[in-house]
């Protein structure tokens, strides 16, 4: 049997492949900008391109519910119960061509709230399932992940 979930039960770290995408400005060649009388280049200026890259979220966070029913002092968790949760670049975006990143889209962190998405197949309150360790989130970015953490005195099956 597992844990009951409650306020504050983690969850399992996450990876939202290609989430962040970057653009890179980098010097791709050069060309003539200045001749001599006899048609000679005599100087030349840098030519630019750009490149887009992307890279992925990891996506880390907890149960955060608002019942008026407790475990262990702590709000109970339930299926649809919020998860806030927060994100990071993974790996941080950097240049792949030797240039500048010139913009970055969504960002390099956020949040949001996710959902318990499933818990226990047996013990309800109220007519809604309880949230367990183990028990399935969807995170804020579509990503699934589990309940990793939670009572170690109060069981659900």
């Amino acid at each position: 049997m597992a844990g009951a979930a409650y306020n504050g039960s983690t969850i399992q770290q996450s990876n939202k492949s290609g989430h962040v995408s970057y653009v890179e400005r980098y010097q791709s060649g050069s060309t003539c900008s200045s001749w001599d009388i006899n048609g000679n280049c005599t100087g030349y200026s840098p030519v630019y391109s750009t490149a887009t890259h992307s890279t992925g979220a990891r996506i880390t966070g907890a149960v955060q519910p608002t019942s008026t029913v407790y475990v262990n002092g702590q709000p109970l968790g339930f299926v649809s119960s919020p998860t806030q949760e927060q994100w990071v670049a993974d790996p941080p975006p950097s240049p792949q061509m030797g240039g500048t990143i010139i913009s970055i889209s969504p960002g390099t962190s956020g949040n949001g709230v996710g959902q318990v998405s499933s818990g226990s197949s047996g013990v309800f309150v109220g007519g809604k399932a309880i949230a367990s360790i183990g028990g399935t989130v969807t995170t804020h970015l579509g990503t699934s992940t589990t309940i990793t953490s939670g009572s170690s005195n109060v069981f659900v099956n």
